[in-house]
């Protein structure tokens, strides 16, 4: 079965807004904290990007490896 990318960022899109609408600031934190960590610091954005996308390999979750790899492939 083919993964179409689009439908994939656009349920993730819907997820994280409506989710980001509850106003719960523990969920505000987390996603500041996310957003915080891919930053441009010590380790460039990519090379975090792939070490996300080996964690989320290890872990087997494929719904993170599709984030990573999609967000690490537009980072060039």
């Amino acid at each position: 079965m083919a993964i179409d990318p689009r439908k994939i960022r656009e349920y993730r899109q819907r997820m994280n807004d409506r989710i980001l609408a509850e106003e719960d600031l523990t969920i505000k934190r987390f996603f500041s904290l996310d957003n915080q960590t891919y930053r441009e610091g010590t380790l460039d954005a990519k090379t975090k990007e792939l070490m996300g996308l080996a964690v989320s390999a290890a872990l087997r979750c494929n719904d993170c490896i599709f984030y990573h790899l999609d967000r690490a492939i537009g980072l060039g």
